[in-house]
Formats: C-alpha cells, sequence, structure tokens
C-alpha cells in the first residue's frame, strides 16, 4: 500500500461508487479495502457502515493479517538481479496493529452480517403492517383487558381475516412476543460474537475465532499446536482431526 490516503472497508455491494472512487487494495471477511482520496469521504452516506484507517494501519493490518510467526521470508533484488530471500523479524508493534485491525473489520463484518439478517425479517411483514403493527398491539391489548373497548382498526383487519376480533387480538400478542423474541436472539446474538471478538488477546485468538465463526482456517503451524491437526506417521502430512466447514458458521 504505496498509497498514503486512507483506507475505507466495507462491503461494496452497500455502496459500490466507492469501486469508481477508490483504488482497490484487497478483501478480508467479504469486505473490501480500497484507498481513497480525501475528496470524496464527504459523499458517504451516512446509512453505509464502513471503516475509515489510516494507511500505516491498513497496511500493516492486512499484511499481518493473522500472522504468528516471530519472522518470516522476504524477497528482495541484489544489483545483479538476482532474488535475493531474507528473513525479516517481525516487530511486535506490528502484531499489535494487525490485531486492532483484525478485530475492527472482524466486528464491522459481524455487523454487516446481523444487519442483512434484520433485514430478511422485517421482510416478512408489509411496510403498512409494520406502519400501523403498534396501533394493531395498542389495541389488541386494550381488547382483550376490557372486551367492551372500541376499536377503529383490528376489527376491520378481523373481519378480513375471518376471524373473531378476540381471536384476532390474541394472534397480534403472540405475534408480537415472537417477533420480539427473535429480533431479541438476533441482538443478543451479535453482541455475543463482538464480545469475543473483542477478548481476543493476540493474533493466535483471533485465529482460533474466524476458523470456529468463519470457517477460515489457521495455519498448519496453529493448528498443530492447537491440538486440531495431526502429523501424518511416514508421509510427514499435516491432517486435521475435523474438517473446517468454509463460510459463516454462526
Amino acid at each position: 500500500m504505496a498509497n498514503t490516503n486512507d483506507v475505507i472497508v466495507l462491503d461494496l455491494e452497500r455502496f459500490p461508487k466507492v469501486g469508481e472512487w477508490g483504488t482497490f487494495v484487497g478483501a478480508r471477511l467479504g469486505l473490501q479495502f480500497y484507498s481513497l482520496d480525501e475528496i470524496y469521504w464527504g459523499y458517504i452516506p451516512k446509512e453505509v457502515h464502513y471503516l475509515r484507517l489510516d494507511a500505516h494501519d491498513a497496511d500493516l493490518g492486512y499484511r499481518y493479517w493473522g500472522e504468528i510467526r516471530g519472522e518470516r521470508s522476504t524477497y528482495g533484488t541484489t544489483d545483479e538481479g538476482t532474488t535475493n530471500k531474507l528473513k525479516e523479524k517481525i516487530d511486535e508493534t506490528k502484531f499489535d496493529v494487525a490485531l486492532r485491525v483484525m478485530k475492527q473489520v472482524t466486528t464491522l463484518a459481524i455487523q454487516e452480517v446481523f444487519e442483512k439478517r434484520e433485514t430478511l425479517l422485517r421482510a416478512k411483514y408489509s411496510h403498512l403492517e409494520m406502519d400501523t403493527w403498534a396501533d394493531q398491539l395498542a389495541e389488541a391489548k386494550a381488547y382483550l383487558a376490557d372486551n367492551a373497548t372500541e376499536v377503529k382498526l383490528i376489527d376491520r383487519l378481523a373481519e378480513v381475516r375471518g376471524l373473531t376480533l378476540g381471536e384476532f387480538a390474541a394472534k397480534i400478542v403472540a405475534k408480537n412476543n415472537e417477533w420480539k423474541t427473535e429480533y431479541y436472539d438476533l441482538a443478543v446474538k451479535e453482541q455475543e460474537l463482538i464480545a469475543k471478538v473483542k477478548a481476543c488477546k493476540n493474533n493466535r485468538d483471533a485465529n482460533v475465532f474466524l476458523e470456529d465463526y468463519f470457517g477460515i482456517e489457521m495455519t498448519k503451524q496453529q493448528c498443530l499446536e492447537y491440538n486440531r491437526c495431526y502429523e501424518e506417521e511416514g508421509t510427514g502430512r499435516i491432517v486435521r482431526n475435523e474438517p473446517v466447514i468454509s463460510g459463516i458458521r454462526f
């Protein structure tokens, strides 16, 4: 990332214009990284969820994403034009930046998943039904508490559905309880996962989370360290105890 512009991280489907404005850097967890000139940031709609990373953090975070080795190979070219392989010792601060970026990006990815699930939950009902739901529920509760209560909406809806007013009022209350349970379950699960991300103390922890919840395999080295793999006798082949199913697993 030679560019010094800040980097935006987002689900490009939310706002494809960024793909025209920026320079593509890479992708993680279904989110895209684009280097974006300062003039464009003010045009991003408020409803678009994104991260803004400075060029330094974005570069280190992307390059050292999930890194657990103390050193790794780098390649350069000598004056004679031949490839030169060197060992790069990784400074601890690079791990710190990588972990911070991993946490931020993973949290955004989780939020995007649950926002889409909330949209699907709401899509079960029409706009008119959602817009009148508070009135329907208020009338239903009032009628069930006192069937002499005058209602202006649910009696007409009950007639359309071929139900008695009492039956329809009870159905509204039951449906509302069902809706709240589903909605609250989404909110609780989202916060549960985000809390797990925040609790990650190092890249190893973050790699475990990504394998368990996003189906992204950790390195063979870490897999062996965590007894999720074993070295096959005779062949030296690294074999997983259990296969990792790719994709979201929550």
